[in-house]
């Protein structure tokens, strides 16, 4: 297995970020279009308090890219000031698939949230073997809403 590194996204990161997103688009099949770089850089960096993000990095280059949605929760009385994560992507690069990048990005997520107000973690898994990914890392729900839960049990 490769030496996987995952760091957080930080602002300098931000073409980095918008590549690796361009290049999961592609090969989902979405066409390529004039300035989108550019103009995901400026919309990515607008938003980055509230959009975590991490990149791995295997075999010298960059291996993968885990987003996330931090959604804050209103106040209420008697009750701490809590966030959630909502995983918007996570992809690999084809040459570096097979190397636990994955497990690496979504481990460092949760680790990451764990030292935060960040309460539950959700994700859309809508086929079988993402399913199975995630209930290995520990999430739990029948269908494609899964869910870590961070939450202390009272």
């Amino acid at each position: 297995m490769a030496d996987v590194v995952v760091r957080r996204a930080a602002a300098d990161d931000a073409f980095i970020v918008a590549a690796l997103h361009l290049q999961f688009a592609r090969e989902l099949g979405l066409p390529s279009e004039p300035g989108y770089l550019d103009r995901f850089v400026d919309a990515w960096l607008a938003e980055r308090p509230d959009r975590p993000t991490w990149i791995a990095e295997a075999r010298r280059e960059h291996a993968g890219i885990l987003e996330t949605r931090r959604i804050r929760a209103l106040p209420w009385p008697g009750r701490k000031d809590v966030s959630w994560l909502h995983v918007g992507g996570l992809y690999v690069i084809p040459e570096c698939r097979d190397l636990g990048v994955a497990r690496a990005l979504t481990e460092t997520m949760i680790e990451w949230s764990r030292s935060t107000d960040v309460k539950w973690i959700r994700v859309n898994a809508p086929d079988e073997k993402e399913q199975q990914f995630y209930e290995r890392l520990g999430f739990a729900s029948p269908g494609r809403l899964m869910e870590f839960d961070l939450r202390d049990p009272e």
